[in-house]
């Protein structure tokens, strides 16, 4: 009777841990993201402010840095202040190392986020990447360049495939159009869902938009 006990002790014991690491999965990981979102704009200023007062004070920095994105935000939108981070711009371009770098990051987030005329492109979509049959949410930048489509003879899409949760580095993927695949979420509603590891899902979908024909 003992041995039939241990026998089957050790499996139920198992079952129950499985089912509650199951269970407990989708909120640990919802309290890592969280973590680590207010570790890192912590971290911006936590060390500044560190060296100021002479000790940490936690989530102070995570605050500041919050306070100053919104303000960032503030200013931007008007004349002023887009004038101000205009000339900022300028100075940054300057930079040799830090321009190549900056530069960069703003063409990416200029593609996805702030062109206007370009309804087309920036759309969300999914190819099979890193290989056949795993797939990844990429944002569609634009056509290939004319000599990678004269070399391969087909037509070729430019799609971002951004990291998680870090979505302004990635990699750039040149695809086959008839391998891209369209979806109907929103770019922001993408976007968010690529930074918080899939956890936040799509709530609305837009009109459908047709991929460009070949001319």
């Amino acid at each position: 009777m003992d041995n039939m006990n241990t026998k089957t002790f050790w499996p139920t014991i198992s079952g129950y841990f499985l089912r509650g690491l199951i269970t407990l999965l989708p909120l640990l990981i919802t309290i890592w993201l969280l973590y680590f979102i207010f570790s890192f704009f912590d971290s911006i200023l936590g060390n500044l402010i560190t060296l100021f007062v002479g000790h940490p004070i936690p989530g102070l920095g995570f605050v500041i840095t919050i306070i100053l994105i919104l303000l960032v935000g503030f200013f931007a939108t008007y004349i002023i202040g887009a004038q101000m981070f205009k000339l900022g711009e300028e100075v940054l371009f300057r930079v040799p190392i830090v321009k190549s770098i900056y530069t960069a990051v703003k063409q990416i987030n200029d593609v996805i986020f702030m062109q206007k005329n370009a309804e087309e492109y920036r759309r969300s979509c999914l190819i099979e990447y890193p290989r056949k049959g795993i797939w990844s949410i990429g944002f569609i930048t634009s056509d290939a360049a004319m000599e990678i489509e004269a070399k391969v003879k087909e037509k070729l899409i430019n799609v971002f495939i951004p990291n998680t949760p870090t979505p302004a580095t990635g990699f750039l993927t040149i695809v086959p159009a008839r391998e891209v695949i369209l979806l109907d979420m929103k770019t922001e509603d993408a976007f968010k869902y690529v930074v918080s590891g899939g956890m936040l899902q799509p709530n609305s979908l837009p009109p459908e938009v047709p991929l460009k024909k070949d001319s």
